[in-house]
């Protein structure tokens, strides 16, 4: 398998994590998977998406399922809180994913995120002209380092031309939540976004999509597998332990429980199989 990371321009990266340019080396025909490599099923590759604030995937000559959703171009995700299955009808998968920071998808794009939480839709299903666009851009530019710009000029296209003041609100709410490890309550996060209670919860799940309890959980979740990437980066044993308490878990037991719950396997499996490309990059992330 073949991955490119690529940093969107600098004025996008208060909104777009990064760029992961995806291929799934072989074909139908040539390809032979491993028997025991979970990531593949029937000669089909499947590629576990992990919980998110939002993403697009796009694919180019792919025919893919995701949770049931039949695709075979620029496919949006709505903030989830599980594991989803990207499973190749042929065998084959080139494509990208790109991951937005909490509420970005609402304030470049306009999307409401609460409508589409938990959701898979096609960008056709979506009905997006721009979307749509887009997607004819990735499918006929052939190499990764091509598209990039023309992602960064599509969406430098729709950067607000004043302070979005609700985004900036949630991304301090999001700098507060780090720097308690991620243990805030409703209350709390509406305090810090200088707004009521109600009228907090109706703007988060807005830009977010999700209420902020479970965001708490989803951030904790996303923060302690990092660290646990980035000590399996330095090829020294990774201390669960030490991870869990640092990241607002009561103890082991209560970060096995979420994720199992929300990526379907233990940390102690994370750490086995989840062989990191970067410090905080690993397979389970594309």
């Amino acid at each position: 398998m073949f991955f490119e990371i690529i940093q969107p321009t600098e004025s996008l990266r208060p909104y777009i994590t990064r760029y992961v340019f995806v291929r799934a080396e072989g074909s139908t025909d040539t390809m032979a998977p491993p028997a025991d490599d979970p990531r593949f099923v029937n000669g089909k590759h499947v590629q576990p998406l992990l919980p998110n604030y939002g993403s697009f995937v796009f694919m180019r000559n792919t025919e893919v399922d995701i949770n049931g959703v039949h695709s075979e171009g620029l496919t949006l995700l709505g903030a989830n809180q599980t594991t989803i299955g990207l499973t190749t009808l042929s065998g084959w998968f080139e494509g990208m994913l790109l991951d937005f920071e909490p509420g970005a998808m609402h304030a470049l794009l306009g999307i409401d995120l609460q409508q589409l939480s938990g959701q898979v839709l096609t960008a056709v299903e979506y009905g997006d002209e721009g979307l749509m666009q887009l997607d004819r851009i990735f499918k006929s530019t052939p190499k990764a380092e091509e598209i990039a710009p023309l992602l960064d000029a599509f969406f430098l296209g729709h950067l607000p031309h004043k302070e979005d003041t609700n985004y900036t609100r949630v991304r301090k709410v999001v700098a507060a939540c780090d720097a308690v490890k991620g243990n805030m309550s409703a209350l709390e996060m509406a305090s810090v976004a200088c707004l009521g209670e109600r009228q907090f919860l109706r703007v988060f799940r807005t830009y977010v999509g999700i209420p902020p309890k479970q965001f708490v959980r989803l951030r904790r979740f996303h923060k302690a597998l990092q660290a646990m990437q980035r000590q399996a980066a330095t090829g020294k044993p990774i201390d669960l332990m030490s991870i869990a308490l640092e990241h607002g878990y009561y103890d082991l037991s209560h970060m096995a429980l979420e994720f199992q719950q929300m990526g379907c396997v233990s940390p102690s499996h994370f750490r086995m199989v989840g062989i990191p490309l970067t410090p905080d990059f690993s397979v389970f992330f594309a």
